[in-house]
């Protein structure tokens, strides 16, 4: 069954396209070479100021494994100053996934 790494961003007025365009830097940058990770979606609310990213993988221990690069690591320092709350974080299973172009 398929894993699912959720971050929820909370960011400070005027911080949101800013962590948007970090969080996005960060898929392309860190994410998109792991061989385990099948999708990473990241949306936002601008009205509320959130933030989150949806990352698939093949198994829990894959996406945990992502927060002890030195990437993630960067992204969050990057990232800090401009959040009006800690990262909140889950782990989510997938249950049920429709592919309909594909």
């Amino acid at each position: 069954m398929s894993h699912v790494a959720h971050l929820s961003l909370q960011t400070k007025p005027g911080s949101f396209q800013k962590v948007c365009d970090r969080y996005h830097q960060f898929a392309q940058e860190v994410l998109a070479g792991h061989p385990d990770l099948h999708d990473v979606i990241i949306v936002g609310n601008q009205a509320q100021n959130v933030i989150e990213g949806f990352g698939i993988w093949e198994n829990a221990e894959q996406a945990a494994s992502i927060e002890d690069t030195e990437g993630f690591a960067k992204f969050l320092a990057d990232i800090e100053g401009n959040l009006a709350a800690p990262v909140g974080r889950n782990d989510l299973l997938v249950f049920y996934r429709m592919n309909p172009k594909g």
